[in-house]
């Protein structure tokens, strides 16, 4: 029974500290924050425009107002410098996630940018992930003892040696792909 209820002291704990790791600012922050500034860093970082609300229900704790707009004129301005192509291929090829939070002009050419960036990390993941299963599975070979589960270790050794190749396969599409892309854009621009 205590250790159920040590359980249960544990989680609460947990969720209070990921609810305060949630809130946007503190107190001091909500006094003296310059929403515009504080718009424009949002929208550089790619945040969607209904990310004011968090630092609403922040300052609300509070009782302290929120100047929405002044910090859309900012997070207007951010996510402009945000949402290029440039920025859109460099958050796809880190892996980084996105908000879908461009406006509708600027969209198409982060997006098609972003996919393209995506695919090759996504490619570099699933072959590291897939190599690093390998690995494991030689080291298994190592260990075993039997020859029955030496025999089923190979076998799976085998087949991911295969889905390794063709992973390797799908990086080298995906970071073609990259590089014509940058050619495109390149001889798009001269």
């Amino acid at each position: 029974m205590q250790v159920v209820q040590n359980t249960w002291v544990v989680a609460g704990l947990a969720c209070m500290l990921s609810l305060s790791a949630c809130a946007t600012l503190n107190e001091s922050e909500c006094e003296t924050v310059n929403w515009s500034d504080l718009g424009r860093s949002d929208g550089a970082a790619g945040q969607s425009s209904s990310y004011v609300q968090r630092h609403r229900e922040a300052c609300e704790k509070y009782s302290l107002p929120v100047d929405e707009r002044a910090w859309r004129t900012g997070w207007e301005d951010g996510i402009r410098r945000y949402c290029t192509p440039e920025n859109g291929l460099s958050a796809g090829r880190d892996g980084r996630s996105y908000a879908n939070s461009c406006p509708a002009d600027a969209a198409p050419g982060f997006e098609s940018a972003y996919r393209v960036g995506k695919r090759v990390h996504d490619a570099r993941s699933e072959y590291d992930r897939l190599k690093s299963e390998l690995e494991q599975l030689y080291d298994n070979l190592e260990d075993a003892a039997k020859d029955e589960d030496r025999r089923k270790i190979r076998n799976r050794i085998s087949l991911k040696e295969s889905d390794l190749f063709f992973a390797e396969g799908r990086v080298r599409d995906a970071e073609r792909l990259y590089d014509r892309y940058l050619y495109e854009e390149a001889a798009r621009r001269y």
